[in-house]
């Protein structure tokens, strides 16, 4: 089976640099499928899921397509199962495995509340999980539409989150049959590595040897940036594994492409023959297209990278003049309290200050008495 597009990787996120895993978006899959108007088209399926919304939309371009075969390889969850839902067929590799299950959101609770604070919170959970379980119901809607069973049938599935067999998801009524063929097996067996975190294994090709890459853990480096020799190391791994292709000089500048970026982007369907690959003028496209969907998702990052750093110079700086005018006051305040304040030598009774001279209580007597 030769799959035009594979759907890999968290679903909704082009790329991953914190983890270093390929995903796939919904304009990706737009853009292939509106590239191929009226062709019926195989989609390869193997990913651990991702966000709703992507979901949702990868499943009505596939399903306003209507030429749309989706295959169910390796392990499959989540998101990327509804999605399936709108192809015209969905059938299942042998030894592949699948899981529904119902939707969940992030829950972050830690801080002292009175009770009226305590219904605030409960009230918004409450409203949460109406909402979840509107989407729980959207969703088993999809699933109930292809198996033709209940929405409520569909949520108990969900509801259990059991791991289904390809047997478990013919017999429920998700997929069409079941594909037994050794080629679909192996590269089966290669995409179940998408859940680890490992470029190379996410894309379904064999891993660098340790001794050449050590261990794939400098492929990007602190600031998200591809480490310095990276690609060196993967051309030379490259030339090591087909040694036909690299002894003969190619005047197609396309296929020197590929030789390049093979290693970091996901193009699986090509032959390999006699250690030399033969890849179409549209995989390479393809691969130009993976490459500056990949360019522009890092210019993205680095400007929001520079952004931070932006703002973050910007509360620096009003941090250190309020600093400063702190320093300022307390310099003052210390000064003031150093300083000597002016002296008053003057009684109270020295002639001059505009108050008599009072000794005695007679004399005060005399000085009020008016005969």
């Amino acid at each position: 089976m030769e799959y035009q597009f594979i759907i890999s990787g968290e679903i909704g996120v082009a790329f991953d640099w914190w983890t270093g895993q390929r995903g796939t978006t919904a304009n990706q899959v737009k853009n292939f499928l509106d590239a191929h108007k009226d062709e019926d088209v195989h989609i390869a399926v193997c990913s651990p899921g991702g966000y709703v919304d992507a979901g949702l939309q990868i499943y009505q371009h596939i399903k306003n397509h209507g030429r749309v075969h989706c295959h169910i390889i390796g392990m499959t969850a989540s998101a990327a199962t509804f999605l399936t839902m709108g192809a015209k067929e969905v059938d299942m590799v042998d030894g592949s495995l699948m899981l529904i299950h119902n939707v969940s959101t992030q829950v972050l609770e830690w801080q002292m509340a009175n009770k009226e604070q305590l219904d605030q919170i409960i009230a918004a959970f409450q409203k949460e999980r109406k909402d979840l379980d509107t989407i729980d119901r959207v969703i088993a809607s999809l699933y109930a539409k292809k198996n033709g069973k209940s929405v409520e049938d569909c949520m108990t599935k969900m509801t259990a989150a059991a791991w289904l067999s390809p047997q478990d998801a013919l017999d429920f009524g998700l997929i069409d049959h079941i594909v037994d063929d050794e080629d679909v097996k192996k590269k089966s067996n290669r995409l179940r590595t998408t859940f680890t975190n490992s470029i190379f294994k996410d894309f379904g090709l064999p891993s660098l040897p340790a001794d050449t890459t050590e261990g794939l853990s400098a492929v990007v480096d602190q600031e998200g940036n591809p480490a310095e020799g990276f690609m060196q190391k993967a051309t030379a791994w490259m030339q090591k594994r087909f040694p036909k292709l690299f002894a003969e000089e190619s005047s197609n500048p396309m296929k020197k492409v590929f030789t390049c970026l093979c290693a970091l982007l996901a193009v699986q369907d090509f032959e390999v023959t006699d250690g030399k690959i033969t890849i179409t003028e549209e995989n390479a496209g393809k691969i130009e297209g993976q490459l500056d969907q990949l360019g522009k998702d890092l210019q993205a990052a680095k400007d929001a990278e520079k952004a931070a750093k932006d703002a973050q110079a910007d509360l620096q700086a009003k941090l250190d003049k309020a600093l400063q005018d702190v320093q300022q006051r307390d310099q003052q305040i210390a000064n003031l309290k150093k300083s000597a304040g002016v002296e008053d030598t003057t009684s109270p009774g020295e002639k001059g200050n505009g108050v008599q001279d009072i000794n005695s209580a007679a004399e005060l007597f005399n000085s009020v008495n008016v005969d």
